[in-house]
């Protein structure tokens, strides 16, 4: 199964996906945007999408179904069970055994 990745640009614009599924994207300007590519401050653009008991890295970043971005400074297993609620930004949930920051 191919993941889906939320990519956006510095503004945290979501950028087009033409081939949904892949982390094909191109930027507002039509730029190819690829895994790995950063932004003007040096931070990553993908955010794999929240998954139930998924385990995640620290500096791991998720999107919740909200559209919050969340990135892992503890690494573990997220809850089995439902999607965490997210904090307010810049502050910490812990999801299963993986604590997450609001970082958008």
């Amino acid at each position: 199964m191919v993941t889906t990745l939320k990519l956006r640009d510095f503004l945290s614009r979501s950028l087009t996906n033409a081939t949904p599924g892949t982390s094909d994207a191109t930027d507002h300007l039509g730029r190819a945007v690829v895994a790995g590519d950063l932004d003007s401050i040096g931070r990553d653009l993908i955010a794999t999408v929240w998954a139930i008991s998924t385990a995640y890295a620290l500096g791991e970043y998720v999107e919740l179904s909200g559209g919050e971005v969340l990135k892992a400074t503890v690494a573990g297993t997220s809850d089995g069970v439902t999607e965490p609620t997210a904090p307010t930004y810049g502050n910490t949930v812990v999801d299963g055994t993986v604590t997450w920051e609001r970082v958008s």
